[in-house]
């Protein structure tokens, strides 16, 4: 039996954690949560009267930790668990954790280290989507982009771009400062988390940004088609009228904030068109994108060109016209063709030169075009390191794209690489979206640097088209081709894993019974065909290779760990075996 445990710390920083229906997922998020066992957390379970195996999960985790305490209530929604959890809590800050997500326990330690730290109300901590944890979304761009490389403190009113992070959690609030404001989530509603996100930023004096990747949001299958009812919808506008109701005693705060409800939310909305057929959810949808598209001193210049288009139509009085917009696949972006409005580009939609659709709403905003880079092939050796990437700037075709590259060390030294443009076709084997995507396949060559100067190294990749320049590090890998092989030289390793790097890290090469791909039997039949024997590695740092014969086409490529694959083609003229040959070719064809 266990007589005594030990005391939890003085606690820091409140986390209040509302319960309800949720055993599949509490375990997961207290264990993140508790992490750190000597984080200073005070953390408040609150079991909205769950019908399920919640609060056994959270009364077992109290009796492990005694940092955690368990408080149950009748079931009132999730405003009033929120506010239960706030009058349990005594530590001097406070955070609030939805009770299906995760959280990284040393981000709200840094968040409370910073307010500590700085005079700030409260501090906000970057979040990112997930289904599971291997599948975890980068964080959206309008929230990645008002995040530096280091934390921050910024005057609250001049930065109203930081609204566009309107959710309850992944924020540190002062108490003190919670309480001065006022702030409480309005009970019975939904997206209560709208107007408090609101009332927060226009009480604040200072705000700190920490880019520490804190929070991960759990989306789970189907969640947008549960919230496209008339219910929900109705419920989303109105929280958002009540957060621009909040916003009027700050200067262009309301203009801002409705810009980013248009740029950001509403078009999540808008492509559930094709798939409910709910006439109410359609009439309140466009009722509450006119009246957001009505507020004065928009900016819409970051909306997606999609929505600028059907906003187009709404203004117009042509609701009806949405549907034809839809049914003609105006928002499955890669179906579309490309071109140009003023020298920027721009997509071919539905309803292109109709006179009540200016032609600048199909130009891509500069969050459609990020730059989209995959390391196809990997070479290591004493001479150097030798890299084919394709790099393109999305949705963006036509003329010649350029490109640049870096290798850049956590030491802090870069090295350019020598870049040329390779003559290699990957559309029959990588889904290339628009012709210049074959212009935009690169050889990069360095020779190694001081090998004692090398600790982690990334690849930096800067490209060039039409006008617009984006530069990434590089993370992605081709799991088919040689990028995937582990491989050293010297003290100096690729790992065969994303994010890629050039590390110092110990890998094995592997033996294998597949040597030459000559004595590879192509079979005959159209498609994909596992090969029986494990690859050795210096057939698999040749890969993928291309084969012809006469009557058929194909490539060998890892189809797993140490596995071959060898995929069958008709023989056609390659770029009619692509995506984009057959979009653009469709309409000619006979």
């Amino acid at each position: 039996m266990r007589l005594f445990r030990k005391a939890a710390p003085e606690p820091l920083l409140s986390v209040i954690v509302p319960v309800y229906d949720v055993e599949e997922y509490l375990a997961e998020c207290l264990d993140s949560i508790l992490e750190q066992p000597e984080a200073p957390f005070q953390v408040i379970v609150v079991d909205d009267g769950s019908p399920d195996g919640s609060a056994k999960i959270a009364r077992k985790h109290a009796r492990r930790d005694a940092r955690v305490t368990v408080v149950t209530r009748p079931n009132g929604g999730l405003s009033a668990a929120r506010m239960t959890g706030i009058e349990h809590a005594t530590a001097p800050y406070l955070t609030f954790v939805d009770s299906d997500d995760r959280v990284n326990a040393i981000g709200l330690w840094e968040g409370l280290d910073s307010l500590q730290r700085t005079s700030a109300d409260y501090a906000l901590l970057p979040y990112q989507q997930f289904r599971d944890l291997g599948s975890i979304s980068p964080t959206p761009p309008w929230v990645a982009e008002f995040y530096d490389e280091r934390t921050s403190t910024v005057v609250a009113h001049e930065h109203p771009e930081i609204l566009a992070q309107a959710t309850a959690w992944s924020k540190v609030y002062r108490r003190s400062f919670w309480d001065r404001a006022g702030l409480a989530f309005r009970e019975g509603v939904l997206y209560e988390d709208q107007e408090v996100t609101a009332r927060a930023f226009a009480a604040a004096d200072r705000i700190d940004l920490v880019p520490y990747p804190t929070y991960l949001w759990r989306v789970r299958p189907g969640s947008i088609t549960r919230e496209a009812t008339e219910r929900s919808i109705g419920a989303f506008f109105d929280a958002i009228a009540l957060s621009l109701d909040a916003l009027d005693t700050v200067p262009g705060a309301r203009a801002a904030r409705a810009s980013q409800v248009l740029s950001n939310d509403v078009p999540r909305y808008l492509r559930t068109l094709a798939k409910v057929e709910d006439e109410g959810y359609r009439e309140r949808l466009f009722r509450g994108a006119l009246d957001l598209l009505a507020e004065p001193d928009l900016d819409l210049a970051e909306a997606p060109a999609e929505a600028r288009v059907v906003y187009a139509l709404l203004r117009a009085g042509r609701a009806s016209d949405v549907a034809t917009f839809v049914e003609q696949g105006g928002f499955e972006l890669a179906s579309l063709r490309s071109d140009e409005v003023g020298g920027e580009p721009a997509l071919v939609f539905p309803f292109t030169g109709d006179p009540d659709v200016p032609d600048e709403a199909r130009v891509l905003s500069q969050r459609q075009t990020p730059l989209d880079a995959t390391i196809l092939r990997a070479h290591l050796d004493e001479s150097g390191l030798r890299l084919t990437v394709a790099a393109w700037l999305r949705h963006v075709d036509g003329d010649a794209p350029t490109c640049r590259a870096w290798l850049r060390d956590i030491t802090g030294w870069e090295r350019e690489f020598t870049v040329a443009p390779s003559a290699e076709f990957i559309g029959h084997r990588v889904r290339t979206t628009r012709r210049s995507n074959e212009d935009s396949v690169w050889d990069l060559e360095l020779e190694l640097p001081d090998l004692d100067d090398v600790d982690s190294s990334e690849l930096v990749l800067e490209v060039t088209h039409r006008g617009r320049t984006r530069r990434e590090v590089v993370t992605r890998i081709d799991p088919t081709g040689s990028a995937a092989i582990r491989q050293r030289a010297g003290d100096v390793a690729l790992t065969g894993e994303e994010p890629w790097a050039l590390t110092i890290d110990e890998v094995v090469p592997w033996e294998g019974d597949l040597r030459d791909p000559a004595a590879i039997e192509i079979p005959a039949e159209i498609g994909e065909h596992e090969v029986p024997g494990l690859v050795d590695q210096s057939l698999a740092l040749r890969l993928p290779w291309d084969v012809e014969m006469e009557d058929r086409q194909g490539y060998l490529a890892l189809g797993g760990p140490r596995r071959l694959k060898v995929v069958v083609q008709p023989q056609v003229p390659r770029e009619q075996l692509t995506f984009w040959w057959q979009r653009d070719h469709a309409s000619s064809s006979d």
